[in-house]
């Protein structure tokens, strides 16, 4: 998984709106390690020279840049962790493997495990649920983790063939989280080219509409309330009206 820098951009709105209401340590879970694929320049942007000055340099860098699809990028590459720890943001990694050896071994696409659940004030997810299976199991889970008045900050396939099992149409988010207590501050369509850059489109959250190749959506939502979750019916076939969209 990797934060690219407009991801990172939402992250960090999500960071400053929870420390408007919460002080101290924030909790953060990462769905996946994210490996960090922003330049100098745009971390400092974003997060001021004196916070970037304190972080380490990934040693690993050729081979991550690899991995996403760019071999041969010599641009370093800073570690994600040693960031949120410097934001004061005590982070914890989820994943169905230690790919990086420190991760827990949760499977979402089985019930979250208990401790896990409303717990956090940022999940993270930059791609993961769409690679579960039980996708909607991988969905839940991530939503549950979020404590009251905490963010999910999501991202997943929209047209990306073959990424994953699924692509997200957008009527999942507004269907399910208002259905279980959250509030979509965001939603946006991105055409995704880590070389050329992400650029923004707008989506419909109900109607049929043509997506560009290769294109992802990203979501905020806050979680308002705590309650137990329900499965929506599709917004289509809730009454009359909405049936003929």
């Amino acid at each position: 998984m990797a934060i690219e820098a407009q991801f990172l951009t939402l992250i960090k709105q999500a960071i400053d709106l929870r420390r408007k209401e919460k002080q101290g340590t924030l909790k953060a879970l990462c769905l996946a390690y994210p490996d960090l694929l922003v330049t100098q320049s745009r971390l400092e942007a974003l997060f001021t020279a004196a916070v970037v000055a304190t972080l380490p340099l990934r040693d690993d860098a050729d081979k991550i840049w690899a991995w996403h699809g760019l071999k041969g990028a010599t641009t370093p590459l800073y570690d994600t962790l040693p960031l949120f720890k410097a934001l004061d943001i005590d982070a914890e990694v989820i994943d169905i493997i230690a790919a990086r050896g420190m991760e827990r071994i949760v499977d979402l696409n089985m019930p979250m495990p208990s401790d896990l659940e409303a717990q956090f004030d940022l999940v993270i997810d930059t791609g993961t649920c769409e690679h579960c299976f039980n996708v909607a199991q991988a969905f839940l889970n991530s939503c549950a983790a979020v404590t009251e008045g905490g963010f999910l900050v999501h991202a997943a396939p929209l047209t990306r063939v073959n990424h994953g099992f699924w692509n997200f149409s957008p009527t999942v988010y507004p269907d399910f989280l208002h259905d279980n207590g959250f509030k979509i501050l965001y939603m946006q369509g991105m055409s995704c080219d880590l070389r050329n850059g992400f650029k923004a489109f707008d989506v419909e959250a109900h109607r049929r509409f043509n997506a560009p190749a290769n294109a992802a959506i990203f979501v905020v939502a806050k979680r308002i309330e705590v309650r137990p979750f329900t499965f929506p019916v599709q917004y289509k076939y809730r009454d009359s009206k909405a049936a003929t969209v």
